[in-house]
C-alpha cells in the first residue's frame, strides 16, 4: 500500500511517510522498522527522509500525534452535535466517536495503544491530547452528577476510568476482530455500539439515588 503513495500528487512527503510507517509497522508487528526500511518503502534516499525525521522516534512521535488530532476532531465534532443541556448524552456520544474512529483507523488505534512502539504517556507532546479526552470525559461526567443524573457523592474519576477501560476494551475487540466471539453474526461496530450503550444505562441507573 505504501509504495502506491509515492505516486499520489495530493500527499506530501511528510503524510506518505507517516502512512507508510503504519504499514510496515502493521505488517511486522513484532518489530518496529527502520527508518531506511520507510525510505526504501518510499523509494526515496534515506537523507530526504532523516531531513524530516532524524530517527525512528521522531517518525511514530509525528504519527501518533496526527492520529490523537485525527481522534480529538472527531470527538468533538461528534459532542457539539448532541444538546448541551444533556451531559449524559454527551459522554455517549464521546464514547462512540472514539469507537467509530478506532474501527475506521486500526493501525493508528494500534500504535496509539502498543508500547513497544512508543509510550504516548511518557511523550508531553502527546500526552497532552489524552489528558485532554480524559479532562472531556471527567467534565461531562461531573456535569452529570451536578444535574442530578448521577449520585451526588459519585466518585467521578473512578467512573471515568472505569467508562475509558470499558470503551478501549470494546475498540481493541473491534481492532483484533474478536466481536464476533461475544456477538456471533453481528456487525462489529453496531455490537461495540450496543454494548457502550448498554454499559452507560447501566451505570446511570446504578449510580442514581432512589427516588
Amino acid at each position: 500500500m505504501a509504495k502506491n503513495l509515492t505516486s499520489e500528487p495530493s500527499l506530501g512527503l511528510h503524510e506518505r511517510a507517516l502512512l507508510a510507517g503504519l504499514d510496515l509497522l502493521d505488517a511486522r508487528q513484532a518489530q518496529v522498522p527502520a527508518l531506511v526500511e520507510v525510505a526504501t518503502e518510499l523509494n526515496i534516499p534515506i537523507c530526504d527522509l532523516g531531513r524530516l525525521f532524524p530517527n525512528e522516534e521522531a517518525l511514530y512521535c509525528a504519527a501518533a500525534e496526527n492520529a490523537l488530532l485525527h481522534l480529538m476532531d472527531i470527538c468533538t465534532r461528534s459532542v457539539v452535535q448532541v444538546d448541551p443541556q444533556d451531559p449524559f448524552a454527551q459522554f455517549h456520544s464521546l464514547g462512540e466517536a472514539y469507537l467509530k474512529w478506532a474501527h475506521e483507523h486500526p493501525r493508528q488505534f494500534r500504535l496509539l495503544s502498543e508500547r513497544r512502539v512508543i509510550d504516548i504517556l511518557t511523550q508531553p507532546q502527546l500526552r497532552r491530547y489524552v489528558d485532554a479526552l480524559h479532562e472531556l470525559m471527567t467534565r461531562m461526567l461531573m456535569r452529570a452528577r451536578d444535574d442530578g443524573q448521577l449520585h451526588p457523592r459519585e466518585d467521578i474519576q473512578a467512573l471515568a476510568i472505569t467508562a475509558r477501560s470499558f470503551a478501549f476494551g470494546l475498540a481493541r475487540l473491534i481492532v483484533d476482530r474478536r466481536m464476533e466471539e461475544w456477538y456471533p453474526g453481528a456487525d462489529p461496530l453496531e455490537a461495540a455500539r450496543h454494548a457502550l450503550s448498554d454499559f452507560i444505562r447501566r451505570m446511570a441507573r446504578s449510580t442514581t439515588p432512589p427516588s
